[in-house]
């Protein structure tokens, strides 16, 4: 009876002393994180620590911002849509539409759409390049305008030469007058088809291009094809700018250099400062009695204010210098649209001289689950003027335009962009493919 009293009391002793060893270490097992991770899970790991938080904290920038999150609220439901809208598109194609896609770009075929030029309206283009160096483009718009390009492209990391011949037509632009003062209902049309023979040559250093070529360039004006505008053709003799009657040739010299400084942060905002340079010089040959010379720059500059939030801004100047008959009034610098003055239709102001400010506050509504797109709301104001001279522009001859809108970025390039702006015309609602800036 003792000894098996002695062995039940050594059995409960060693079951005690297991159980509070033996509990701890199968806790550490149950969570030891430290095992073997499938590559997917690798993915959904980085993917969590690389995304900023859905909601960053809250600082004094948001504060300035709740109210115009309020207002942009429905620009967030239609940037939102327009996400859902493309994937239920996406979804809708068969693995045999897949295909067919597929092998259209394996032959080496590039569809395109956007804009040709100058009031071209919705455009659709391809591109062949499957001898490459050797290329095809072609692309018509519902308007009429079209562009075909015919050339050879040696594009390597640290050089680029291309030479190409193009043809295109702008069916009909509108024309409002020289200078800052002209009538926004006071405008006619004409059709502009140019040929361009050229050969270019790029080359690349970090952080910086330069670029140099020359060509050769037949102007033509005819009657346009707007019947909601009268042509130029009919305007009194004394008020035809040049270049209406005239077929002009040149000989053109290019030189332009490129400082891009610009990149994205792991947050996915823009920053840093993009500055570009060029001279155009314009030699009139074949009986065209006009040379000019051309100087413009572009500035660009991307301040992130927080993970969702940044400021970006636009400058744009343009001087042309003409003897003989001057410069061709298809070929003055330009104001409206995407050239600053967003209100304001493209082309809208035109002289020899331009300056232009645009500037933007954009805030992300959407980032897509693997970071490879996102919807950004925006509010702008730009500012600018033509005149025969930088010296004769004055404040009051200044173009404003604000308002606001959103644009859908996918693999780092604006796919689709709308806006409204507001200006001396009115208001201006507007949507494009290509958006540079």
């Amino acid at each position: 009876m003792r000894a098996r009293a002695i062995r039940k009391a050594l059995l409960a002793a060693l079951l005690a002393i297991g159980t509070l060893v033996a509990t701890p270490q199968a806790r550490a097992q149950d969570n030891d994180n430290s095992g073997p991770v499938s590559p997917d899970s690798a993915d959904v790991i980085r993917a969590s620590l690389g995304r900023p938080p859905p909601k960053p904290p809250f600082d004094a920038v948001d504060a300035v911002a709740l109210p115009f999150r309020i207002v942009l609220y429905p620009v967030r439901l239609l940037g939102y849509a327009n996400v859902k809208l493309v994937g239920l598109v996406t979804r809708l194609s068969t693995p045999r539409e897949y295909g067919l896609f597929q092998r259209i770009a394996d032959a080496g075929f590039r569809p395109a759409f956007g804009s040709v030029g100058e009031r071209s309206g919705f455009s659709a283009g391809l591109r062949f390049d499957r001898y490459l160096p050797l290329f095809l483009e072609t692309a018509y718009s519902i308007r009429g305008s079209q562009r075909h390009v015919l050339g050879l492209d040696f594009n390597r990391p640290l050089y680029r030469v291309e030479a190409s011949y193009l043809f295109q037509r702008d069916a009909e632009p509108h024309f409002w007058g020289v200078g800052p003062d002209s009538e926004e209902d006071q405008f006619v049309d004409y059709r502009w088809d140019r040929q361009i023979a050229s050969a270019l040559g790029t080359l690349r250093f970090p952080a910086l291009e330069l670029s140099g070529g020359f060509g050769y360039q037949d102007n033509r004006v005819s009657r346009g094809s707007d019947h909601k505008a009268a042509d130029i053709q009919d305007l009194p003799q004394e008020d035809q700018p040049y270049g209406v009657d005239a077929r002009t040739k040149y000989f053109v010299f290019d030189l332009t250099t490129t400082f891009d400084r610009t990149y994205n942060r792991l947050d996915f905002q823009r920053r840093g400062v993009y500055l570009q340079l060029g001279t155009l010089l314009f030699l009139g040959t074949d009986g065209t009695e006009s040379d000019f010379v051309r100087v413009s720059g572009v500035l660009h500059s991307y301040v992130p204010l927080n993970v969702r939030q940044s400021f970006a801004l636009r400058g744009l100047i343009e001087a042309n210098r003409g003897w003989g008959e001057g410069v061709p009034f298809y070929h003055l610098a330009r104001l409206g649209d995407k050239l600053g003055s967003r209100a304001y239709k493209e082309g809208r102001f035109r002289d020899r001289d331009m300056l232009a400010l645009m500037t933007e506050w954009r805030y992300e509504v959407w980032r897509e689950l693997h970071e490879r797109g996102r919807v950004e709301s925006f509010l702008f104001l730009d500012s600018g003027t033509v005149d025969h001279k930088f010296s004769e522009m004055r404040f009051r001859n200044l173009k404003w335009s604000w308002g606001f809108g959103f644009r859908v970025v996918w693999s780092g390039q604006t796919r689709w962009l709308a806006y409204l702006g507001f200006g001396e015309d009115g208001a201006r609602l507007n949507v494009d493919f290509s958006w540079v800036y």
